[in-house]
């Protein structure tokens, strides 16, 4: 599967390889939408990234329990119990989710089948006194998409989550949630007392609409409740995500096109130059080595490598086509030609210069020196200016096409 994470590498290869080539407005009009598109906090592959963040006792491997429908997490009330992230994943998980878990040195994985869309990190207590814990899920929260805090109903004020987790982290609340853990042990007539007072603070810690969830999610007797509604609203994210994704996918599709048609390499990188400098060598060599640098030699031999220089440039086009015109003037040929021709004639003298002929041997040995000439003054310059562009379009092509790929993926799995 190509995700999103290998099409923002790819607009970021493109942008380098093309900021050379174009104007600097197209330039930074190109950087802008790589930066926004890298800037996106979270997870950039298919899948929703979601932390179950909370202290001791809330309930955070009960809620993973009560997700997954059987038993994956291990609970105690051993403070603090949750000392390493568990990752419960998509058997089927895409490589860039993989590759997270990697980065983030989650290695306690548990595969699942129930949610192919939908991983869940059970992380380390926040209210822990081991200070590391509080800083590894600090560290860990750019990377996910949705964070649940979960709060039982004794601790759901605890001022170190309040002060030093939620309200610094108030500028991402959009991608924050709330879950009310265990309202089984709370009287009914008392819940909704509780709720609003929970939802004071959370907006006094900077969260203006925060969204709270009421579940038990490992009540003494009966099916945990209120998993349902959390489970559609995760559904909506995932749908939200996935229409964001899809935005950057088509912004990354739109710079390609802008890159092609500001380099001018629509029509692709190949401009045949290999075989085109082939026969113009293999001809202007053959000539000069049997006859010298006769007028009407040199001169054809000129007005061939002119030719040449124009078509390339016209069928390069757009900065490419620029460059090689004004890298190979006239002036540039005729004095790169000339020289060549002077080291062939100085290292293999004629009997009468421009028109002694010379044995088969010598004039072998004439021609290979003309044609290493012309590789190294004319060939290996214009090389690299033509690698350029092939390379470019090349990357350009390859992202457009990741881009389609990237974007079938994402629909496919967007359910009917």
């Amino acid at each position: 599967m190509t995700d999103v994470v290998s099409i923002v590498e790819g607009l970021d290869l493109v942008v380098g390889l093309a900021q050379d080539h174009l104007h600097p407005d197209d330039v930074r009009a190109a950087r802008g939408s790589a930066l926004i598109a890298r800037g996106r906090v979270g997870h950039l592959g298919s899948t929703l990234v979601l932390a179950l963040l909370g202290g001791t006792g809330a309930g955070k491997s009960s809620l993973l329990n009560a997700l997954a429908g059987e038993r994956v997490a291990s609970t105690s009330a051993v403070r603090p119990h949750t000392t390493e992230t568990l990752a419960w994943i998509p058997g089927s998980a895409e490589s860039s989710l993989r590759l997270l878990l990697d980065r983030l040195e989650i290695e306690d994985r548990v595969e699942q089948d129930r949610f192919p869309d939908l991983a869940v990190l059970d992380m380390t207590d926040v209210d822990s006194l081991v200070a590391s814990h509080r800083r590894r899920v600090e560290e860990l929260l750019p990377a996910i998409d949705v964070g649940v805090w979960i709060f039982d109903p004794l601790k759901y004020a605890d001022p170190i989550v309040h002060q030093e987790l939620i309200a610094s982290n108030a500028h991402a609340a959009d991608r924050l949630i709330f879950v009310l853990n265990q309202i089984d042990t709370v009287p009914p007539h008392e819940r909704a007392m509780l709720r609003d007072h929970l939802i004071d603070l959370l907006i006094a810690d900077g969260i203006p609409h925060p969204i709270v969830f009421e579940v038990a999610a490992d009540p003494p007797s009966g099916p945990p409740t209120g998993i349902e509604m959390l489970v559609d609203h995760l559904d909506y994210r995932l749908d939200e995500k996935r229409i964001h994704l899809s935005r950057i996918i088509e912004d990354v599709r739109r710079v390609a096109r802008a890159v092609a048609g500001a380099t001018g390499i629509g029509g692709g990188g190949s401009l045949d130059f290999e075989a085109r400098w082939d026969a113009y060598r293999t001809r202007t060599v053959a000539e000069l080595a049997v006859h010298g640098p006769t007028v009407t030699v040199y001169e054809e031999a000129m007005r061939s490598l002119d030719q040449l220089i124009l078509r390339l440039s016209v069928d390069a086009g757009g900065p490419f086509g620029t460059r090689i015109r004004q890298s190979f003037g006239p002036d540039r040929l005729d004095t790169e030609l000339r020289q060549a021709v002077d080291l062939m004639e100085g290292a293999v003298p004629r009997s009468r210069r421009g028109h002694g002929a010379l044995d088969p041997e010598r004039r072998a040995e004439a021609a290979d020196i003309l044609d290493g000439q012309l590789q190294a003054r004319i060939g290996a310059p214009l090389r690299e200016i033509l690698w350029e562009r092939a390379a470019l379009s090349a990357m350009v092509t390859g992202l457009a096409v990741d881009a389609s790929m990237a974007e079938s993926d994402l629909i496919g799995v967007v359910p009917e």
